[in-house]
């Protein structure tokens, strides 16, 4: 694509200023790797087991522990890094006697990936996801309302990419999976999208100085992954990169980032448990249409989300004006929601932002089956898509418009095959689907 001089010596400046940033990021995760600096946190479940002092005398200055609570035993079981996506994390109980009487306590910890190469330590880092999950639980979740458990202890050591997050566990909560599921109760559906909007609407329009917590993607970030891109994607298909990047980066409100359904837990009854959004690690500042399209393509099955898109984007709408968001028409909604499925689409298409750089062994096999889900869910949404109303907004002809999403979503099978290929054979993933009695859209 023809770019302003301007533009293209900013593009360069970027990348001469970004690969030192790369080097010394890696070699501060390789040394890290080795050397283990020491830090005023746990920098991982292991260390939590022999820090329990420090566990208590936290998890009393943030009240959730009484402060004259005698503690009878402290518990701390890992959770499966494969099952939960190489992340590191377990569940704490603690039962104590204070002055009122005996009590048990459940918290959920979480920190920096383990697994993984240096490499892909890098990665993590390089996206700030310590940083972003830590700042946005510390700063926003408890002082704000906001669906998201509360928060105890958020440490983060920006240059090193560790975290340590703990906050209460959900057990009065349910889960759905990535996979095709049974009986997704309405009610559900509605608090997911009242959710989104009580999210967007606190944050709508909010320039205050505590926004620097949240951090944007510069819009010549977008232009890097395009420059990363030339002479692999075809102009309409960078076109379609840039263009939906940039207008969902817009800072209208602070958005998930990352609002599929697998990071969301409902009430498991009606009297029993709260609507939460966990794993903020890719909050950011954007256009709130993102959230909602991200939700509804890679959340529902095809069959449902035809069926349950309008009213959804309609039951979004009257939360969002409902909750005070003034002087944004059903119009505009519209015309992001389309910004937005494009942009969930162009996420999708670009490794460094859709999770499989990060992905070995086991953890590879499953991205693959959740990603071969998304990639289904994507090509039967822009079955249907408004191609006339994209030819105009992204300047091509409406054969240009398919054929640029067509694109994309053999971009994606390509990758997908070559994860594959790397990390396993195929039958292995089909014994793994097969033990888990997981079945419906993913072709194995």
């Amino acid at each position: 694509m023809k770019r302003p001089l301007s533009l293209t010596i900013r593009i360069w400046l970027a990348w001469v200023s970004y690969m030192p940033t790369i080097c010394v990021s890696y070699f501060i995760a390789w040394l890290d790797r080795k050397v283990r600096f020491r830090l005023a946190f746990p920098r991982d479940v292991e260390q939590l087991t022999e820090q329990k002092p420090w566990l208590i005398k936290e998890l009393k200055a943030a009240g959730a522990l009484p402060s004259d609570a005698v503690i009878d035993s402290c518990g701390v079981r890992p959770l499966d890094k494969s099952i939960i996506f190489r992340s590191d994390a377990a569940i704490i109980e603690i039962k104590y006697t204070d002055k009122v009487g005996s009590g048990i306590l459940r918290c959920f910890a979480k920190f920096a990936p383990t697994m993984g190469t240096v490499w892909n330590k890098t990665i993590f880092n390089l996206q700030l996801n310590h940083i972003k999950e830590a700042w946005f639980n510390q700063f926003f979740v408890n002082q704000d309302n906001i669906p998201a458990p509360r928060v105890y202890v958020s440490k983060v050591s920006p240059l090193l990419g560790h975290l340590c997050l703990i906050t209460e566990q959900m057990t009065d909560d349910i889960e759905y999976h990535t996979y095709p599921y049974k009986d997704f109760q309405p009610a559900h559906l509605d608090m997911a999208l009242h959710g989104l909007a009580t999210l967007h609407a606190q944050y709508w329009g909010d320039h205050s100085p505590r926004m620097a917590r949240v951090l944007p993607i510069q819009d010549i970030v977008v232009y890097l992954f395009d420059s990363m891109v030339a002479g692999k994607w075809s102009i309409s298909a960078r076109k379609v990169l840039v263009k939906s990047w940039i207008t969902m980066n817009q800072p209208q409100t602070v958005l998930h980032g990352d609002s599929r359904i697998g990071n969301m837990m409902f009430p498991s009854a009606p009297d029993r448990g709260r609507y939460v959004m966990i794993d903020w690690q890719a909050a950011r500042r954007g256009r709130a249409a993102f959230d909602l399209a991200y939700f509804l393509i890679l959340s529902l099955p095809a069959d449902q989300r035809q069926l349950l898109e309008p009213p959804s984007i309609d039951t979004y709408y009257h939360s969002l004006t409902g909750k005070g968001v003034k002087d944004y028409t059903r119009t505009q909604l519209e015309d992001d929601y389309r910004h937005g499925c494009l942009c969930t689409l162009v996420l999708l298409s670009l490794p460094m932002l859709s999770g499989e750089v990060s992905a070995e062994g086991d953890a590879a096999l499953l991205f693959v089956f959740g990603m071969g889900i998304w990639r289904e869910r994507l090509r039967q949404r822009f079955d249907d898509f408004d191609y006339e109303w994209m030819s105009v907004q992204y300047d091509m002809t409406q054969q240009e418009a398919r054929n640029a999403v067509a694109e994309m979503i053999v971009v994606i099978d390509a990758r997908l095959n070559a994860v594959l290929k790397g990390s396993g054979s195929h039958d292995t993933l089909v014994d793994i689907l097969r033990r888990d009695n997981i079945a419906g859209e993913f072709k194995v």
